[in-house]
């Protein structure tokens, strides 16, 4: 059979001799057809034989009974690699195609017939597990977990179960491989078992050398204790100051890295050095082709997550993303998870998120995108100071077109309304149709979230009573000890928004005082550029006041007089913008000083006075303009 070029020639073979071949054979029937398959070797009469396979594979399930360890092992093992080549296939393939027979004949279209297969083959493989040396009993779980079925064989206990005693009699015959296929079907499968985690996790941090463990075999082991949750801090240290010394990641695969970094995240093990080297090794690659979409998002979201630094790495991957032709190869969460990911990490990358809001504002609609991941884009954009207009109208609109938005959590709703405020997008329709919604979960909020969301509000200029009202206050009132400095200074301009609404509603005297103060503890926070412009004012006779406290608690950089009336200069740097469009906090602050100080503002946007450079004539007759002086 292992001179057979194609699977006709095999099954033809295999069906003549069905009367006298041995199990050996049998074993060698299927281990040679999972390589054809894997190699693409089918003729043009499949249809014709697909029957005589069928009765092939009925006459090994039939005669199971008597075979050995290492033939169960044999077939199973090539059972599964034939049906995971086949599955992802199979269905999508034409029918009388290769992968539409095989996937019908060995997988089924519920998985039926793939279950019915490998519940026969734990049936026979359990009276005779003594027999399985280490090598053949990893080949038997790893079987498994490929085909990723674990019956049920006798009281109410798994097949994995019952493998998980027979592998802990053996474990210290296991080989780096035979490990590595074991741990990574328990966490396939999703089959808990911390008792042959613990033991196996143990065994290989007594391991003096782990020279033979190939990459693949370190990654599988790492990703299978972070998918299962199993904790084991001495293996993940064991295993990672391994990799460390190892002179050269050459041999680690884009998704071995991938998997190894992004376990070290889930499991909230650290190790600096291993995110350092692997993020120097992926800078340092030629180019980022091999990695999947998948890849590239968990990686940057790792190295986010864990609070591990690497500039290089996220200017590598945002240039390589940013330069991709398309993204239709991204997930939704990777989209989301990228996104996320360069805000919290603190990596400026323009074109990143310019190419990634064009792609989703080109998507057909929103409705693959969960309520979180919708949250965590806004967020994001918001966060690292980008803004996209098509964006967030094209998500405004997909929300508001929603039928019910009690799918989004407190801390979402909280998000996306902070960030529409923050880039200064006054989304009225927005805003008007989550009060509800924020309403029906205020007693559920962070104290964050709430003042994220009076804040917001107050932004916005989005009154309604249903949401802002004395229920408000007694849940502002219960979270008065969890308020930080921040989050008072928030409740303080929402104070100030219902003072310029005249609606009534106060804070409570020691709270309303409490949010003044942290309001008024704000320290100024003179740049060269104030200095420059104060220095001109003065130039043109204008005694500018500085850092001039206004009844309202807010600072105005300078306070000039004007025709008897008082007139506050902003001098306005890169923070106070977004794309050059004032952020909600200067909009804000614009508003309530006019409004309640009854102070005209005048903005001195640093790109309009950098125009200048040094020629202070063109500066005086710039705010004698502003001013409007004579």
């Amino acid at each position: 059979m292992r001179q057979c070029n194609t699977i006709e020639e095999l099954v033809q073979v295999a069906y003549d001799h069905l009367d006298t071949i041995s199990p050996r054979g049998i074993a060698a029937f299927w281990s040679s057809l999972a390589k054809l398959v894997q190699n693409q070797r089918g003729g043009n009469s499949w249809a014709q034989l697909n029957e005589r396979l069928a009765e092939i594979l009925c006459d090994t399930l039939e005669n199971m009974k008597g075979y050995s360890h290492r033939n169960i092992a044999t077939i199973a093992i090539s059972l599964a690699k034939v049906m995971k080549q086949v599955e992802s296939h199979g269905q999508r393939d034409a029918a009388g195609s290769l992968h539409r027979h095989l996937h019908n004949l060995l997988v089924g279209i519920n998985s039926e017939r793939k279950q019915v297969i490998f519940s026969e083959i734990a049936v026979h493989a359990i009276p005779i597990l003594s027999e399985f040396d280490a090598r053949h009993l990893s080949n038997l779980i790893y079987s498994f977990g490929l085909a990723e079925y674990d019956p049920k064989v006798e009281d109410g206990r798994t097949i994995m179960d019952v493998l998980a005693l027979e592998a802990m009699y053996k474990l210290h015959h296991f080989n780096a491989q035979g490990l590595s296929i074991m741990l990574w079907s328990y966490a396939k499968l999703e089959s808990s078992n911390s008792v042959l985690f613990k033991a196996a996790g143990d065994s290989i941090v007594c391991m003096n050398d782990l020279s033979e463990f190939w990459p693949q075999s370190l990654s599988n082991i790492i990703w299978a204790y972070a998918t299962a949750g199993e904790s084991h801090p001495q293996l993940y240290k064991k295993l990672a100051d391994h990799i460390v010394a190892m002179n050269d990641l050459g041999q680690f695969l884009p998704q071995a890295l991938s998997n190894i970094i992004w376990s070290y995240t889930s499991a909230r093990e650290t190790h600096p050095k291993l995110f350092s080297k692997f993020g120097d090794h992926i800078a340092g690659m030629k180019n980022l082709n091999e990695f999947q979409p998948q890849a590239l998002s968990n990686i940057v979201w790792a190295y986010a997550t864990a609070g591990e630094p690497h500039s290089q790495l996220f200017s590598k991957f945002g240039n390589h993303i940013a330069g991709m032709k398309n993204l239709n190869g991204f997930q939704p969460q990777a989209l989301s998870n990228i996104i996320w990911s360069y805000a919290t990490a603190r990596e400026p990358h323009s074109q990143l998120y310019q190419k990634l809001g064009h792609h989703i504002v080109t998507m057909k609609d929103l409705r693959q995108f969960k309520p979180q991941e919708l949250s965590n884009i806004a967020w994001s954009y918001a966060t690292a100071g980008e803004s996209h207009p098509w964006l967030f109208s094209k998500v405004s609109d997909h929300i508001v077109a929603m039928k019910d938005l009690r799918q989004f959590k407190p801390q979402e709703l909280s998000n996306i309304i902070w960030a529409y405020a923050t880039v200064g997008i006054n989304d009225q329709h927005l805003f008007t149709t989550f009060a509800p919604a924020v309403k029906s979960v205020m007693g559920h909020c962070s104290s964050q979230a709430l003042a994220n969301i009076s804040w917001a509000y107050a932004v916005a200029n989005v009154n309604d009573p249903l949401l802002f009202n004395t229920d408000f206050v007694d849940v502002c009132q219960a979270n008065v000890d969890r308020f930080v400095r921040e989050d008072l200074s928030q409740l303080h301009q929402w104070q100030l928004w219902q003072d310029e609404l005249k609606s009534g509603i106060n804070l409570p005297p020691a709270l309303h005082k409490k949010c003044r103060q942290a309001f008024d503890l704000r320290l100024p926070q003179p740049s060269k550029l104030q200095d420059d412009v104060v220095s001109v004012l003065s130039s043109i006779g204008m005694l500018p006041e500085e850092e001039v406290l206004t009844a309202s608690g807010y600072r105005l950089d300078a306070l000039v007089e004007v025709n008897g009336m008082k007139v506050g200069i902003e001098v306005d740097g890169p923070s106070h913008f977004i794309n050059r469009e004032a952020t909600g906090s200067t909009l804000l602050k614009r508003r309530q000083v006019s409004t309640l100080d009854g102070i005209r503002i005048i903005s001195v946007p640093y790109w309009e006075w950098d125009e200048f450079g040094n020629n202070r004539a063109k500066k005086q007759d710039y705010l004698r303009a502003k001013l409007a002086l004579s």
